[in-house]
């Protein structure tokens, strides 16, 4: 039988992953500046079960587990973020706010929109293993990259200055954040900013259809 594409063991950054999946997701923090140790730890969950997530991200105070098209399972992770959020009453008084997170990391969303990208990239694709969804976003004070959930108040995970008032969140549906490129989040914005300029030509070409 054929080994799965994402199940072939890869090196990156001098760190031997079980998977290329794995080390595509390394590559897109790197990218988005975010830190990460792999597999820095066994952890007994409260059921009694043995548990070692792929990606600690350190400065953030979140989890991410990869999961391949063939890892469907996804119990463990949200064991353990039902586990490690926040169980404060009252203002979270929590080490990184709101309780740490942890997400799963699945392979890139092809983009019909970029059809020169390799098989395997496109735009990272995640979602929140336990409670609300989790959106990328960065600290105006700090300029760090981590995700957060909608709960108020919006402050960074990594400085815990205030988010402001209006802060872009970024959802993977948005399709904007580059995966396995080492792609940032000014490209997001780049990308953001060329989406919304194709838009309004688009418009403005109905417009004068309409006009016709």
């Amino acid at each position: 039988m054929t080994e799965p594409i994402d199940a072939i063991p890869t090196t990156y950054a001098g760190t031997r992953f079980r998977s290329r999946l794995e080390a595509d997701w390394a590559i897109t923090l790197d990218g988005l500046g975010i830190v990460w140790e792999y597999e820095p730890e066994l952890i007994v969950l409260p059921s009694g079960t043995q548990y070692v997530p792929d990606f600690w991200l350190p400065e953030v105070g979140t989890w991410l587990e990869v999961k391949g098209p063939n890892t469907p399972r996804r119990e463990k992770a949200t064991e353990l973020g039902k586990a490690r959020a926040c169980h404060c009453t009252g203002t979270c008084s929590c080490r990184w706010p709101g309780g740490e997170l942890v997400l799963l990391g699945w392979p890139s969303h092809r983009s019909p929109n970029r059809p020169g990208y390799r098989a395997r990239y496109g735009h990272a694709w995640w979602g929140a293993a336990y409670g609300p969804s989790a959106y990328l976003t960065e600290c105006p004070s700090c300029a760090r990259a981590h995700w957060v959930t909608l709960r108020r108040p919006w402050r960074c995970r990594g400085c815990r200055a205030s988010l402001g008032a209006t802060p872009r969140f970024y959802s993977p549906a948005e399709q904007l954040i580059r995966f396995g490129e080492g792609g940032s989040l000014a490209s997001a914005h780049v990308d953001e900013d060329m989406r919304q300029l194709a838009e309004e030509e688009r418009l403005a070409e109905a417009g004068d259809d309409d006009g016709w």
